[in-house]
């Protein structure tokens, strides 16, 4: 066996690779052929790429694919065969020392790179000048994934405030410079977190992080089982040292403030959770439950700042407190409770929603009621069924709810915010009844229709409405709970029509301006009605209609 690679073929200065791809295979010879054929594939694009591989103790027959790989690709993949291994660290660090590329780009051996990823995100890298690029994410054969990250592009993420540090895997693109700058590499002693460490000192380190979120970049597969580190679930002393670990990464690095409390709020939610959930619940000796459990109340009390608290999922929220409490028993019961998955009823009160966990205002216990509050987690599902205009009013049919809440009394408004100074006009929606949605959903949303008429020439009861743009929300309530989203971009195919010439909907005033209203989609396909005054155009009639919503772009 050896732990180097065959030599780098000879290149010329300008044919430097644009991206080293260092891939850790173990026991995937169902997978690295199609891995393998991915990253070859980026080559099509007039990317300049280099493969390293390192099998660590396959017994499956990896490791021959991968020689036979190099073999017929001298050029373009070289291959090191290490001694087995719970951790692919030993391989990336011997993959950033012995590459050459411009770009380096960490993969599992069961995973893929989608067609011209690696174009795409050096494109970005070189464009926004960034030195970590994160691409979208989709999973294979059912392998659950996060999104969060990728809800919109980034030129420049801030780290301190979006989601983008929750996605710490190193399957993503890091410029050389900033790894050999920073002396940045896997820790080869830790069972746990290696990904997580070296891709969180990257962000921190990065002048700038990039985000690809209008194209899969990376298909991730299902972990293998066995010595893949993935595959290891960790024990409790495992799992709690790697909490320990990276809150320190983030405690010497980050002053305690906003940007602290955001990390730290990452690492709570993943890796706390983890070490007082099912690491937890999987260990059976008491004394390391209990030095567990003092090791985690310890953190808390270190970091564990009310803002941190804000940022977290219930009912973890709740769990954690005990913890930082001392309440070790209660904390148990708690977590016997969410890992046996077991529901917890809503309670609405006063425009906000609890969920009744255990302990929910329990007097002995003195939890507050913040801890149980879901109000933040509602979301409203919508559809634009129909729209048309009948002369100054514009008409609009769909369904509106609250995802988590039922329908028996729903109360839906039209609501139009004007873009600049957030004036407001709104207008009243009727129910109406949706037996195909009830049955689809199988929960009660019986009357989740609505109709609206938004008469423009009486906006406010009175006078047209204003010259602005007019942005179109759905603002759906429940007992009191309100939730308001942007409307019109989820719709049924039929709805197209829209307004070319415009909608009259004020006569000419003093200076002979009409008031004309415009209906347009954004990017997204929701509404906006720009409002403005024009003299009256000859001949015109009643406004011309065309069958379809102009988008701006």
């Amino acid at each position: 066996m050896t732990s180097s690679v065959n030599a780098a073929p000879s290149r010329h200065p300008k044919e430097q690779p644009d991206v080293s791809v260092i891939v850790d295979a173990v026991n995937s010879v169902h997978q690295i052929g199609a891995c393998l054929d991915s990253v070859l594939a980026q080559c099509e694009e007039g990317l300049r790429v280099e493969v390293l591989a390192f099998d660590r103790g396959s017994g499956d027959g990896t490791r021959e694919v991968l020689r036979q790989w190099a073999a017929q690709h001298p050029s373009l993949v070289r291959f090191a065969a290490l001694p087995p291994s719970e951790s692919p660290a030993e391989g990336r660090n011997l993959g950033i020392e012995q590459s050459t590329g411009r770009h380096l780009f960490f993969l599992s051996g069961t995973d893929r790179l989608a067609p011209g990823a690696l174009t795409r995100m050096v494109h970005s890298a070189d464009e926004h000048d960034a030195d970590v690029v994160l691409g979208k994410v989709e999973g294979l054969d059912g392998q659950k994934v996060g999104s969060s990250m990728f809800a919109r592009g980034s030129a420049d993420a801030d780290v301190f405030a979006s989601r983008v540090y929750w996605s710490l895997s190193t399957d993503k693109l890091f410029r050389r410079t900033l790894v050999e700058r920073c002396s940045l590499r896997f820790p080869a002693d830790w069972r746990l977190g290696e990904e997580q460490v070296f891709t969180a000192l990257a962000y921190l380190y990065a002048d700038r992080v990039a985000v690809v979120a209008d194209m899969v970049c990376v298909q991730q597969a299902k972990r293998v089982a066995g010595i893949n580190v993935s595959g290891y679930a960790g024990s409790l002393p495992d799992r709690t040292a790697l909490a320990r670990r990276l809150t320190a990464m983030v405690a010497e690095r980050v002053q305690p403030g906003p940007a602290r409390d955001h990390l730290m709020a990452r690492h709570f939610e993943i890796e706390l959770a983890k070490a007082t959930g099912t690491a937890y619940r999987g260990c059976e000796d008491p004394e390391t439950r209990w030095r567990a459990m003092s090791e985690c109340r310890e953190l808390l009390e270190a970091y564990a700042t009310p803002a941190v608290f804000r940022k977290l999922p219930r009912p973890l929220t709740v769990r954690l407190e005990l913890i930082r409490q001392g309440r070790f028993a209660e904390a148990e019961r708690l977590i016997a409770f969410e890992l046996d998955k077991e529901k917890a009823e809503l309670l609405i009160e006063g425009g906000r929603v609890f969920r009744r966990f255990p302990f929910f205002r329990d007097p002995e216990v003195g939890l507050p009621d913040e801890f149980f509050e879901v109000t933040h987690t509602l979301r409203a599902k919508h559809r634009l069924n129909k729209l048309n205009w009948t002369g100054t009013t514009l008409n609009l049919v769909g369904h509106g709810y609250i995802e988590q809440l039922p329908t028996r009394a729903p109360g839906v408004q039209v609501v139009l915010r004007e873009r600049r100074s957030g004036d407001e006009r709104r207008f009243r929606a009727y129910s109406t009844p949706t037996p195909k949605l009830n049955a689809a959903t199988r929960a009660e949303r019986g009357l989740a229709g609505f109709e609206a008429r938004l008469d423009l020439s009486a906006a406010d009861g009175h006078h047209p409405i204003p010259p602005g743009l007019w942005d179109v929300f759905l603002n759906v309530r429940y007992q009191g709970v309100g939730k308001e989203v942007r409307f019109g971009g989820v719709r049924a195919e039929s709805v197209q029509d829209g307004t070319r010439q415009g909608v009259v909907v004020g006569p000419p005033d003093a200076t002979g301006l009409e008031t004309v209203a415009h209906l347009y989609a954004t990017k997204a396909g929701n509404l906006t009605v720009e409002v403005s005054s024009r003299r009256p155009l000859p001949d015109t009639g009643t406004a011309h209609m065309t069958p379809h919503v102009p988008r701006h772009m």
